[in-house]
């Protein structure tokens, strides 16, 4: 009886310890003012932005994040709509720094924005394979491996 409450007390205390980690690790979610303050604080350091491309930056990046929190937010739309418009603005908020940025500034935001779509491919790469090495398939693995 006593193993059974002990067997019992770790098990719950498991399950506990498993499920406060995993909230943990959960990003929290920020504001649009607070994801376009940030972004521009990073451009800022990053481009050496005088102070008045700094505002105009601010204003651009609160507007597209206040865009795409909607469109986020829009439970109408399908996964392929939401992330049609989400290039969209994108490509808006790329046309908008064009204006703002020096020539100079614009080449180092493009090679800055590559580098960090090239580090994102690698972070899906390494998780696609560690889930294949635990044996987690993707759903089209599955439906491949069914024909």
């Amino acid at each position: 009886m006593k193993t059974l409450i002990l067997a019992l007390a770790v098990l719950v205390g498991g399950t506990a310890a498993a499920q406060q980690q995993r909230t943990e690790h959960k990003r929290e979610h920020k504001t649009a003012e607070e994801r376009a303050t940030g972004l521009t604080e990073k451009m800022t350091a990053k481009l050496t932005l005088d102070d008045s491309q700094k505002s105009k930056i601010q204003a651009v990046n609160l507007g597209i994040a206040q865009k795409n929190e909607s469109i986020h937010a829009d439970t109408s739309l399908s996964r392929e709509q939401k992330m049609a418009q989400l290039k969209e603005n994108q490509n808006a908020r790329n046309a908008q720094y064009k204006e703002i940025l020096t020539s100079d500034q614009y080449a180092q935001y493009e090679a800055w924005e590559k580098e960090k779509q090239e580090k994102m491919q690698q972070k899906r790469t390494e998780r696609t394979n560690s889930k294949e090495k635990s044996g987690k398939t993707t759903p089209t693995k599955r439906t491949e491996e069914k024909m």
